[in-house]
């Protein structure tokens, strides 16, 4: 059996972001390099207690795009607990730079296999849903994997501007106590409304992703298999959501290739230096 270090991480890993193993700077931005078991095992462990909510983040081509232009966005990402790469085309850029990252964290492959690991009595999970029946659906489902103390609720669509919601959420994820938050509103939204409270929070996990959570309740289908490990998933979501994606993947997402050369040169990909994070939020990241 893998032995385990006192929060429940394989013991290997204990402590190598200290020696700088176990991430890569991709972008300006520290990748981690664990694999989905190690993640895995870590997601299932207590979260530092005293530090709020401990962000995930899954880097795709859209994220990066966001990351040049939203300064908020960047700041989410720079107070990230994990970062990970999602996108194929991003993993092909991490591989270009010989980053040692072992394949594609995709919250869609994460979010089943997470609610696979977790127990019912030990864990307490909160879902915030862009719709009503994916909130309905994703309870019953949940509920069939034995939790009973879990909330699906449903978010309103100015979620990230409603300061009563806010309020609201996070008195409720304290009441709970959650252990695991999972918001399904889309980026950077998401990224930026839990970073933006993260003190506020408990001490658990808190993950964006997206449509993951209407793929898992069944109110949106995802792309066959063999079109995601191809890489192929964006060429399937915009042909089924066109209005709505179409100009994110085929227009929006050239800014892209700007910040791979802006990295590669050594540059900052937003084309400005942002200021840097306090010191004590650097050592608090680095004891993590």
């Amino acid at each position: 059996m893998m032995e385990l270090s006192p929060r429940k991480v394989p013991s290997q890993w204990d402590g190598d972001d200290k020696r700088g193993h176990a991430v890569h700077d991709l972008f300006g931005f520290p990748f981690t390099t664990w694999d989905k078991e190690v993640m895995l095992a870590a997601l299932t462990a207590p979260a530092p207690r005293g530090e709020g909510l401990q962000l995930l983040v899954t880097a795709n081509v859209d994220h990066v795009v966001r990351l040049t232009q939203d300064a908020e966005f960047r700041a989410a990402y720079r107070a990230a607990w994990k970062a990970t790469v999602d996108g194929m085309p991003v993993l092909f850029y991490a591989r270009l730079r010989g980053a040692p990252i072992p394949g594609r964290l995709s919250g869609s492959d994460l979010f089943p296999q997470i609610l696979r690991r977790l127990n019912p009595g030990q864990h307490r999970l909160l879902f915030v849903c862009s719709d009503e029946p994916t909130a309905n659906r994703l309870n019953e489902r949940v509920r069939q994997l034995g939790f009973t103390d879990h909330l699906s609720i449903t978010a309103p669509m100015d979620f990230e501007g409603n300061e009563a919601f806010g309020t609201w959420l996070t008195s409720l994820a304290r009441k709970q106590q959650t252990t695991h938050l999972f918001l399904g509103l889309g980026a950077p939204k998401s990224e930026k409304w839990m970073a933006r409270h993260r003190h506020e929070l408990p001490d658990c996990y808190g993950m964006a992703f997206g449509a993951a959570l209407q793929f898992y309740a069944g109110t949106k289908r995802r792309a066959p298999w063999i079109v995601s490990k191809v890489g192929l998933e964006f060429l399937w979501r915009a042909a089924s959501e066109p209005r709505r994606l179409a100009k994110r993947y085929f227009i929006s997402s050239w800014p892209f290739l700007i910040a791979l050369a802006r990295d590669l040169s050594g540059k900052p990909i937003a084309g400005i230096e942002d200021p840097a994070p306090p010191m004590q939020d650097v050592e608090k990241k680095r004891a993590s």
